[in-house]
C-alpha cells in the first residue's frame, strides 16, 4: 500500500496485471478497430478500461433545486447536486434514487431525464430531475451543507464540476429562465 497521498488513478497506464490470471498486460493493437488495449500475455484476455457511469438528480422544490456542499475530493468545499456512482447490477435511474437518498436523507421520484453528459478520460453523467416524495434533509460524510437555492442564488463559482454547470444551466433554461452562471 502507498504511504503518500497521491491520487490513484485507473488509467491505461497504471493498469499492469491481468485481473483474471495476474501475468503481465501488454499494450497491443486489437481487431477490428486495431485500437491499442491491455492485453494479457498469458490468458489473452483484453483488459478494456471503459468509463464508469454516474447517475444523480436536480432536486426540485417551489422553483429551488437541493445543492449539497462536497467534504470530499474530487470538488472538496464546493457545490453541485446529489449523485454518484452506478454500481454493478444496478439501473441508472435506480441510483440517482439511492445516491439521493444517501447523500440528502431524502426519498425522490424522478421527474425525467435532464441530459448525459460526457468529456474525455471522465464518468459519464447521467443527470434526472426529481421531486422529493419524503424524507428529512440530512447531511452525509460526502457533505457538509444541503441547500435548497433558487436559481438566482446558485454559487456559479463555487460549482465542483462542468457537469454541475451545464445541467444547472439547463434545468434553467427548462424552466424558461436565463442562465446567469
Amino acid at each position: 500500500m502507498s504511504h503518500d497521498h497521491a491520487p490513484r488513478i485507473l488509467a491505461p497506464a497504471t493498469i499492469r496485471f491481468c485481473p483474471l490470471c495476474g501475468a503481465a498486460l501488454t499494450r497491443q493493437a486489437v481487431p477490428p478497430d486495431l485500437r491499442e488495449q491491455a492485453v494479457c500475455e498469458r490468458c489473452g484476455f483484453v483488459f478494456y478500461l471503459n468509463p464508469k457511469v454516474v447517475a444523480a438528480t436536480i432536486p426540485e422544490d417551489d422553483g429551488r433545486v437541493l445543492l449539497t456542499r462536497r467534504t470530499i475530493d474530487p470538488g472538496r468545499g464546493l457545490w453541485t447536486f446529489p449523485g454518484g456512482f452506478v454500481d454493478f447490477g444496478e439501473t441508472a435511474s435506480d441510483a440517482a434514487v439511492r445516491e439521493t437518498f444517501e447523500e440528502t436523507g431524502l426519498s425522490v421520484e424522478l421527474t425525467g431525464l435532464l441530459n448525459v453528459f460526457t468529456y474525455p478520460a471522465a464518468p459519464i453523467i447521467i443527470v434526472y430531475r426529481a421531486r422529493v416524495r419524503s424524507g428529512v434533509l440530512t447531511t452525509c460524510s460526502e457533505n457538509d451543507a444541503l441547500e435548497w437555492m433558487p436559481s438566482t442564488d446558485i454559487p456559479w463559482e463555487k460549482l465542483a464540476f462542468q457537469s454541475t454547470r451545464e445541467a444547472l444551466r439547463e434545468w434553467i433554461a427548462a424552466r424558461g429562465e436565463m442562465p446567469r452562471g
